[in-house]
Formats: C-alpha cells, sequence, structure tokens
C-alpha cells in the first residue's frame, strides 16, 4: 500500500492511554487493597501528569455471578469472625462501621489525594473528588470528578445510568444494590474507590472491606486531627504488609475523618514491574463532609437528561466515539513549533538543530504499559534509517529525570531520552493521550501521527512505509 498523505495512526482502545480517565475494576471478596493489584501497577513510578488523571481508556463493567459473591461474602464472614480484635478496636471501630451498616440514607464529600513519594519527598499529588447521596437498599448517586474529567452512577431503585459526559449517557441493566456496588461498579471512578464507598454508602457493613484479608487492626493513639478534632486512630495490616491508617471522631456517633492508604508494599509484592528504590505510592482520603441521618432527596437518583444528550449502548461505543471525533491530531499537516528539549542528561537540543532532518518524536510515560511495548519497535525502526536523516527522541512526560533515569536503567533502551517534568513540551504539542508518535518531514511539517500500540509487525509495517515516502520527499 502506497503511503500518499497525511494521516494518523489510530490503534485499537486498548492500544493507548488518555489523560482524560482512570479504569480500575474491582474483585469482590479481596482484601481492602488487593481488588487493585491488576491496575495499581500502572501507577508503579507514576508521577501525576499536568495534563490531568491518566489511564486506560478501554472500560469494562466487571460483575460477579452469584456463585463468586456467595464464596465472597463467606469469605470475609469467615475472616472477620477469625480476626482478633481488640477491646479499643472492637468498643470504638466497629460502632462506626455498625452505624453505617444500620443507616438508611446518607450523604458525603470525600477528597482523594494520590500522592508520589520519591525519597520521602512528595513530588506530586493528584486530586479527584466523590459526592456521594445515597438510601438503602438501592438508591444512590456517586458524582467522581477530576480536573478534567466527570461522571456520575444514578440508581432510583428500579432503574441505573451512567453519565459518562456532560451530553452522554448509558442505561445499565438491572439494579446493583448499594452493598454489592462497593466492588461491582460498572464504570471507573478513580484509583480505588471501594472504600470510600464503604464508608460513604448507606446500609452498606465496611467490615467487609476494612476486615477481609487483614493480619490484624489496631488502635494506634487517642490524639488532635489536624490539631482540632479529638480522633481515634486505627491502623490495618494486611496479609501483605499494605497498611491503612483510618481516623474517627470520638464522639458516640462517630464519623470518618481520613483514610491513608500506603500501595508501595502491594507494588512491589506484584513483582509485574521493578519499583525502585525510594519510590512510594499512597492514597489520601479526607471527608469533608459526612452524614447518615437527615433528609436526601429523591431527586438526587434520577438523571435529568440534558437537551440533546446521546444515549449510548455501551461504554466502548461512547470511547469509540470519542476516538472518532478525535480522529485528527490538531497539529497533523502544519509547521511543527519552534521547541527546545532537556535531554535527560541535562543537554539542550533545538528544533534549528533538527532542520533537514526527519525527526521521530515519541511521548510516552513509565507507568504507560503501552508505551514501553511500542518503544523497542519504535527505536529499532528508526535505526534502520538512521543513516538517512532520521533522529529519534523519546519524550518522557509528567515525570523528573531522576525518576526516569532509574527506570530506564533497568531497561536495554540505547535511544536519546527527553525530559518534560511540567507537560509543557506535550501541551505545545497539543498531546491528549499517550503513547503518540509524531513525525516531522525535513520540510518541517507534521505529516504523520501514530496513536497507541497496533502491535509490534503493524507498527513496525507502518515506520518503514512513512520512512520510505517522507525520506524520498513524499
Amino acid at each position: 500500500m502506497r503511503w500518499t498523505s497525511r494521516r494518523q495512526r489510530v490503534a485499537s482502545w486498548d492500544g493507548f492511554i488518555s489523560w482524560h480517565s482512570h479504569e480500575a475494576q474491582a474483585v469482590p471478596g479481596q482484601s481492602l487493597v488487593a481488588k487493585t493489584t491488576a491496575n495499581v501497577v500502572w501507577l508503579i513510578h507514576r508521577i501525576a501528569v499536568p495534563l490531568g488523571m491518566c489511564s486506560t481508556v478501554l472500560m469494562v463493567p466487571l460483575l460477579a455471578d452469584d456463585s463468586r459473591d456467595a464464596e465472597s461474602s463467606a469469605a470475609k464472614d469467615q475472616t472477620a469472625a477469625t480476626l482478633d480484635l481488640s477491646e479499643e478496636v472492637s468498643e470504638r471501630l466497629i460502632p462506626l462501621f455498625a452505624s453505617i451498616s444500620d443507616a438508611e440514607v446518607s450523604r458525603a464529600t470525600v477528597r482523594l489525594s494520590a500522592e508520589t513519594v520519591m525519597n520521602g519527598v512528595v513530588v506530586e499529588t493528584e486530586e479527584s473528588t466523590y459526592q456521594i447521596a445515597s438510601r438503602e437498599p438501592d438508591r444512590y448517586t456517586i458524582y467522581y470528578k477530576t480536573p478534567t474529567d466527570r461522571r456520575r452512577i444514578y440508581c432510583d431503585g428500579t432503574t441505573s445510568l451512567v453519565a459518562l459526559d456532560v451530553d452522554a449517557f448509558m442505561n445499565l441493566s438491572g439494579v446493583i444494590d448499594n452493598q454489592s456496588l462497593v466492588d461491582q461498579l460498572p464504570i471507573d471512578l478513580g484509583t480505588y474507590p471501594e472504600p470510600v464507598l464503604s464508608l460513604a454508602l448507606a446500609g452498606v457493613d465496611p467490615a467487609y472491606t476494612f476486615l477481609a484479608g487483614m493480619k490484624r487492626v489496631d488502635f494506634i493513639e487517642k490524639t488532635q486531627f489536624r490539631g482540632r478534632v479529638d480522633s481515634y486512630r486505627f491502623r490495618g495490616v494486611q496479609n501483605d504488609g499494605v497498611t491503612w491508617d483510618l481516623w474517627i471522631t470520638t464522639d458516640p456517633s462517630p464519623k470518618p475523618l481520613r483514610l491513608l492508604l500506603d500501595l508501595t508494599p502491594m507494588l512491589r509484592a506484584t513483582r509485574q514491574v521493578a519499583v525502585p528504590e525510594g519510590y512510594g505510592h499512597s492514597l489520601r482520603y479526607d471527608f469533608i463532609s459526612w452524614r447518615i441521618a437527615g433528609e436526601v432527596e429523591d431527586k438526587l437518583f434520577r438523571y435529568a437528561k440534558p437537551k440533546g444528550a446521546r444515549e449510548f449502548p455501551s461504554i466502548e461505543a461512547f470511547k469509540l466515539a470519542q476516538a472518532n471525533q478525535a480522529d485528527l491530531h490538531p497539529l497533523l499537516g502544519t509547521k511543527a513549533p519552534q521547541f527546545e528539549l532537556t535531554m535527560l542528561d541535562g543537554s539542550k537540543v533545538t528544533s534549528d538543530q533538527l532542520k533537514g532532518k526527519l525527526v521521530v518524536l515519541d511521548f510516552w510515560s513509565t507507568w504507560c504499559s503501552p508505551c514501553i511495548e511500542a518503544m523497542p519497535t519504535i527505536a529499532q525502526s528508526c535505526k534502520r534509517y538512521a543513516n538517512k536523516g532520521v533522529v529519534f527522541i523519546a519524550v518522557n512526560v509528567g515525570e523528573f529525570a531522576a525518576h526516569v533515569k532509574g527506570f530506564t536503567s533497568q531497561l536495554d533502551w540505547k535511544i536519546e531520552l527527553a525530559v518534560d517534568p511540567k507537560g509543557e513540551f506535550a501541551e505545545t504539542f497539543e498531546v491528549s493521550k499517550i503513547p503518540l508518535t509524531l513525525l516531522i518531514a525535513p520540510s518541517g511539517i507534521i505529516e504523520a501521527a501514530h496513536v497507541g500500540f497496533p502491535g509490534t509487525d503493524e507498527l513496525a509495517r507502518q515506520f518503514d512505509d512513512e520512512f520510505k515516502i517522507l525520506l524520498s520527499g513524499g
């Protein structure tokens, strides 16, 4: 096939990462943090990118069958029954769990701060918010928002629906009750929403979430939370070494104040990727407001369809429509912006130095699995044409040089690496998804864009095709 015009290559949806969403699938019956193992490995080496939350785009609901639910419940009940709780925990923490389980209504606003730490220093914090209203056993609205994303689940006890965007929605088949929703979310609501849901949905028993798979749960201290509020602090230690700390008020009717999850031990235990020394990742949930009494209006559980809103049969259909709308990179066919790149070794490379070359810019991050998969293929393709003027630069987005050095030192990459820790260079080139590879012809025109990773053979074929045309003046 002769390549004769500027084009954008878009791989399948499971082959690239979007800045604008995050998918975390929960598997019922596992311990508090274990459900996130499959997705949290995406967070390893991750430092939040200023462009927004990032994650896999393809979203598939994971609903357990009845037999799995029965096994899950039995396993949790057995774990809770055999866990040896101290008198302080039984008298101070369990009443909170019981009050939530007995609650008829709830309202809560919870702020999630995902913190990445290198050598004891918080290098970046990424924030999102949950707003939850519910009535047991099966009415709720859950609103999840980040700086770049908004989505909401509605259920009025009869019908349930997902608002995918301000003008897009999807009806769900059947109704998921409050307790089941905790680990059967039909859509992504952030890195790990289960602890928020278990403490904020009326009629849910948090003991299922907080006592399953635990080695121990201890009362740590009575303290002043933020120096103002009398609080009890508890710590749970999982069988895999992961810990959570929970602060609650000392009132006769206690309220949750903060939950802190340290995911680092789990990341190391997965052994799916290497975790550099000094790296840490934690989730901090702050309960800005919380109540399980008073009035909660029925209208909160119903979706008010905006004029012109479009219904989609599935999340996949919605994402495909988004892909088609963004089919062309906005800079395709235009003169590449003037730029200066900071290389991993601290040196500078400017667009003027690259004049007359066929420049390949690949935007990637260490947490992006398709990016890592695609890199050797891109490097090999460019190497074959290096003596004809092809220059390949892999631009890391959103991560610091020390972190990138630590990551790449474990890989056999012999490529030129640039760093863009604040995402400013990526913003200049209007990068909204990664992996993204741009081909800048010797004329300075952006002639091709590759989004995603279609597979080794296909990607190599595409590059070979394009290089031959562009290097011959096409």
